[in-house]
């Protein structure tokens, strides 16, 4: 992006890693923690009684039996007991160039020794302010107030006090069905997800709408139609609309432009705010922003950005900036986590990441030749791809949760870690570093096809050899 004046601190304040003998120093830290994590392994004994002991403080065990040793490199990681594994989850995201990035942890390392651990929004330092300027050049012109806070649900949070602020008295919102908004009592209401609110009051009242339906040529008119019934039953109390541009959690559902498009619009013209959720989507579209790849930066009003940032964001239109008071905290995110945010914009806007002909477009191109191919070779066993960019799902059979699962553990054996998402099928989803290498996406799409075969013998599914 070109400069603007408006934006000067980056400038007039360069970060402190820009200093020869400071990026130095860094360099040899990293260097030097990266051997000795390499020469470290836990015996067999040793780490199973480590994921015994988490599982027992944590009230329940990991979801997957995982320990990682602190050693990787892109894609590849080293778990504690030695074993590599080729991570292609990100750690549910947010680990945009991989495992043991030098650059990345030089930045880290400079700024953990520059003043304090955490920074909030009193005396905030120069990485907040780097982060919080870099976002709002990026977002543009609509966009440009922002607030920082650590998760993603705060961000969401923040978001939902601002519109109600706004809309007040309207109280209520719509979501789409198989959402997913975060686990804050406020976020788990949004949520599709019953389980995730077990046992808690529901203080928000939610209008589902119809996600895309890419088989139903109807789709788009009922998920607006559900809209119009909502407004028509509640006028004057519906403050939002949040949109998930790829559900996430819900098994990367995707959907046109129009669709959205014809969604958004009809909030607008009721005053409904337009809240986009972009906590796992941001950077992984082929743009900075999922909204400005679908062509839709002109109807948003709030939007929401984390995982990639190592940390979290609001970012609000000027009808919609929160009055003095309402969004506050102790802390707005970590020195390390906002220091490597706004290098990771610089490296994605300065690299060749974004845009129809950048690195995260080919990547997702390669990962659909590779789908292809396995469908080729495993007929019956691949099926309802969806997702977009670098966030990629497929139904495995017929999306059985016991099948899915025990794909994902036999991947594992294999030495790749993927992921499930969604329940309605259940699917399993890809989010690799954007620097995944070809050589690294055949190895896991080669054990992923030993997983399959290895899977459909055992309960009789395709492919039959």
């Amino acid at each position: 992006m070109t400069a603007d004046s408006r934006f000067r601190f980056a400038h007039d304040l360069p970060p402190l890693d820009a200093e020869p003998a400071v990026r130095e120093a860094a360099r040899a830290l990293v260097e030097a923690v990266r051997q000795a994590a390499g020469r470290r392994a836990l015996s067999a004994e040793s780490y199973a009684a480590a994921l015994e002991t988490l599982g027992r403080v944590r009230g329940q065990p990991l979801a997957l039996p995982l320990l990682a040793s602190g050693d990787g490199s892109g894609a590849r990681v080293r778990l504690a007991d030695g074993r590599p594994v080729l991570d292609l989850v990100s750690g549910i995201g947010p680990y945009v160039f991989g495992h043991g990035d030098p650059d990345l942890l030089e930045t880290a390392v400079v700024a953990a020794a520059s003043d304090v651990v955490f920074q909030g929004h009193v005396l905030p330092g120069p990485e907040y302010a780097r982060l919080a300027e870099s976002l709002a050049r990026h977002a543009g012109p609509r966009l440009e107030t922002v607030w920082l806070s650590l998760s993603g649900s705060m961000a969401n949070e923040n978001a939902w006090k601002t519109i109600l602020q706004k809309r007040a008295p309207a109280d209520e919102v719509l979501a789409f069905e198989h959402a997913f908004h975060g686990r804050t009592l406020a976020m788990a209401a949004l949520t599709d997800r019953p389980e995730y609110r077990e046992g808690l009051p529901v203080r928000e009242t939610v209008h589902r709408v119809p996600f895309h339906d890419p088989t139903d040529p109807h789709s788009t008119q009922k998920s607006v139609d559900s809209v119009e019934r909502a407004l028509a039953a509640r006028p004057g109390r519906i403050a939002a609309m949040c949109f998930e541009l790829v559900q996430g959690e819900g098994g990367f559902n995707d959907a046109p432009p129009a669709f959205f498009r014809a969604l958004m619009e009809r909030c607008r013209r009721a005053g409904v705010a337009v809240w986009v959720d972009e906590i796992q989507t941001f950077a992984r579209t082929g743009e900075l922003f999922a909204f400005r790849t679908l062509g839709l930066e002109d109807l948003v009003d709030v939007v929401t950005v984390g995982k990639i940032l190592q940390g979290s964001a609001m970012l609000v239109s000027d009808d919609y900036r929160p009055r003095p008071k309402l969004v506050a905290g102790t802390w707005a995110g970590a020195s390390v986590g906002m220091a490597v945010g706004a290098r990771i914009l610089e490296r994605l806007e300065q690299g060749g990441y974004l845009g129809p002909e950048g690195r995260v477009a080919h990547l997702a191109g390669a990962i659909d030749r590779a789908f292809e191919a396995l469908a080729a070779r495993c007929p019956g066993a691949i099926g309802g791809r969806s997702g977009l960019g670098a966030m990629q799902a497929f139904v495995a059979w017929d999306g059985d949760p016991a099948h899915t699962n025990e794909l994902i553990a036999c991947c594992l054996e294999e030495g790749v870690l993927f992921q499930t998402a969604g329940s309605r099928p259940m699917k399993v989803r890809l989010l690799p570093p954007l620097d995944l290498t070809e050589e690294e996406l055949d190895s896991a799409f080669a054990a992923l096809e030993r997983a399959i075969r290895r899977v459909a013998s055992r309960y009789g599914l395709p492919p039959h050899d």
